[in-house]
């Protein structure tokens, strides 16, 4: 994980860094908040450049192995919110005649290049330099409300990801300028505080000239994706009264171990954890859980660290495994599992985060289910017995209202059906306007029914009631 480093040099006279951070975060019910500081930096006041130059190291700020390919560059932001890639910024040669930096300070750029390789300075023959970098700005390109985007960018086959962070000149006064920089990608700008995503600097700048760089913070260079959640299970529908076995895993993309490994994990409704099926494995050796639950949300907690290392694709993969039982309450859920990840680097103590991984079951209704069918016809009754026999004809597409609001409409056979419905008393209406020309028939053997566009059945929990609604065709002449 590449960082970019402030490099004091070491002179003689004294500038005040003013260095105001703001940022905060909350865990459960604490808040923390970053607090300002105050950074002093030593240097030469007699010299037209007077700042520290960059570089660019790793997580523990060690400098990396191998500088070759890595690329910083400085572009113009454009976009609505100023994020975006513009144009690379144009820099003019370094000036000749009088040196731009203190005596004892390396200009590892002399070009002025844009972007600059910080392969160059593997050649440069001092361990002190590997890494290190400066740009010279023109004194028109210091402006309030000038907006520029620092991409550092890892070479191609590298496990590293590319960092954009934005600086904004805030403020331009004849001996300095003000400005704020922006972490892009949401990753932490400073290692002692891992919760800083912007920075304000106000750094000393010459008349004519100014040298911008980072001054006071570490800007990460890490992977995007340091650690990655799977969520898999052993069947694709359940039924109630089944067991279901999900399985967990947990991928440590980073080159370093990773603490306090949590794994946050919402059950779907009807869901309910076997508490001795947890299992952990770390590569091929058990691990150890601690699980707390919270109704329908689990907590796993690695009780050990996730070993990380370069390359990251070797990191030993992690597992969760475990069984759930499946009660008739999920039938109303939708089987939808949801999953999420975070857990702090060993080296930086950065927080990465992944999820949410989802993963979906089916629900058949079971032999246990305490829920029921109501099947039910509209049809034309021309013995008035309630009865559909043969040659009674069936009215399609008629409108059946439930009790619930539910509107049901009969099939081309006046055939209907609801599924999946409550255990309890039901009550369903026919909507006459549905089926015009008809009129509710005489029922000559159940006398309730006579006449009336109305049903109530009771369904017992996981049986089948009917519903049946017999019409006659109006008498000529008779108020419809």
């Amino acid at each position: 994980m590449p960082l970019v480093l402030a490099q004091s040099p070491e002179t003689t006279d004294t500038v005040t860094l003013f260095n105001r951070a703001g940022a905060s975060y909350q865990t459960g019910d604490t808040t923390f908040s970053v607090n300002t500081n105050q950074i002093v930096l030593d240097f030469d006041n007699s010299r037209l450049l007077t700042d520290p130059l960059g570089r660019v190291v790793g997580c523990a700020g060690e400098p990396l192995a191998d500088y070759r390919g890595f690329l910083i560059a400085l572009y113009e932001a454009t976009g609505p919110l100023q994020t975006e890639l513009g144009p690379l910024l144009v820099l003019e040669p370094s000036p000749t005649g009088i040196p731009p930096f203190p005596p004892g300070i390396v200009n590892v750029n002399p070009e002025n290049k844009n972007p600059f390789d910080l392969g160059e300075t593997e050649a440069l023959g001092n361990p002190d330099l590997r890494g290190q970098f400066n740009f010279l700005l023109r004194n028109d390109q210091i402006a309030v409300d000038a907006t520029y985007i620092l991409l550092i960018r890892p070479p191609l086959g590298s496990f590293l990801d590319e960092r954009r962070i934005q600086i904004r000149i805030t403020a331009v006064a004849p001996n300095s300028f003000t400005y704020v920089a922006n972490a892009l990608d949401g990753l932490p700008l400073s290692l002692d505080n891992p919760s800083m995503m912007n920075q304000e600097i106000t750094i000393p700048r010459a008349e004519r000239n100014a040298l911008v760089v980072f001054t006071t913070f570490f800007a990460t260079l890490c992977q995007n994706e340091a650690i990655a959640i799977q969520k898999t299970a052993d069947r694709a529908t359940v039924t109630p009264g089944g067991i279901a076995v999900y399985r967990l895993s947990i991928n440590n993309l980073s080159t370093s171990s990773l603490e306090n490994v949590e794994v946050r994990d919402r059950l779907p409704l009807g869901f309910r954890l076997i508490e001795d099926s947890v299992q952990g494995i770390i590569g091929e050796n058990p691990a150890i859980l601690e699980t707390q639950v919270n109704g329908r949300d689990i907590t796993f907690t690695f009780q050990e660290p996730l070993p990380g290392g370069t390359p990251p694709e070797n990191n030993p993969l992690a597992r969760i495994v475990y069984a759930v039982e499946i009660t008739p309450d999920a039938l109303r859920g939708d089987g939808r599992n949801i999953a999420f990840v975070e857990g702090d680097r060993q080296d930086n103590n950065f927080t990465v985060r992944d999820g949410p991984a989802v993963y979906n079951v089916g629900i058949r209704n079971g032999l246990i289910s305490d829920l029921g069918t109501i099947i039910g016809r509209v049809f034309e009754d021309k013995n008035f017995d309630g009865e559909q026999q043969y040659g009674e004809p069936g009215i399609p597409n008629a409108v059946v209202f439930m009790e619930n609001g539910n509107r049901i409409v009969t099939d081309e056979n006046g055939l209907f059906s609801v599924a999946n419905v409550l255990p309890g008393w039901h009550a369903g209406v026919l909507d006459l306007t549905s089926v015009p020309g008809y009129a509710p028939a005489p029922n000559e053997k159940f006398i309730a029914e006579d006449r009336t566009y109305s049903r109530t059945v009771r369904l017992e929990p996981g049986g089948m009631a009917r519903m049946n609604f017999a019409v006659t065709p109006l008498i000529p002449g008779e108020d419809e």
